[in-house]
């Protein structure tokens, strides 16, 4: 017993059991346990939430630049299947498949930064692209 409390660490969760238990993979028993476990423990507790809210975050993200991504890819694509099925309107199809394209290049986030960046380095040099650069690091740090 540590001020009085009892010293838990010898039956802390494994991390791979923590992940089971957020992903509901473990039996009634087991799960009864864990959170026996997480209610007299802050520290596994912690790390539970935290890899509860990293994984929600990581999902929201993917699910946001998923849907932007294939949304001009998957007609660009379309309009390119289009173009072999409906000869008659070939090059206009073929056109609209260069457009959409281009627009889904152009809106990805790395492409834009790699603009930045070239812009920086040419108007600057060296210094200004690593401004630009630290900028970017700086900003996803604070996101995450």
């Amino acid at each position: 017993m540590k001020n009085g409390t009892k010293d838990t660490a010898a039956s802390h969760p494994t991390d791979v059991m923590l992940a089971d238990y957020l992903d509901g993979l473990l039996s009634c028993e087991e799960r009864r346990s864990v959170e026996r476990h997480l209610s007299a423990c802050a520290e596994c507790l912690n790390k539970a939430v935290s890899a509860y809210r990293s994984v929600k975050q990581f999902k929201k993200r993917k699910a946001k630049t998923v849907g932007k991504i294939n949304f001009y890819l998957l007609f660009a694509i379309l309009a390119f299947a289009l173009s072999f099925i409906l000869p008659r309107h070939f090059i206009q199809l073929l056109v609209a498949t260069l457009l959409l394209g281009a627009k889904w290049v152009a809106d990805s986030k790395s492409t834009k930064m790699l603009v930045m960046i070239h812009e920086a380095w040419k108007n600057g040099g060296k210094d200004e692209a690593s401004e630009v650069i630290k900028r970017f690091d700086s900003r996803m740090k604070t996101r995450l």
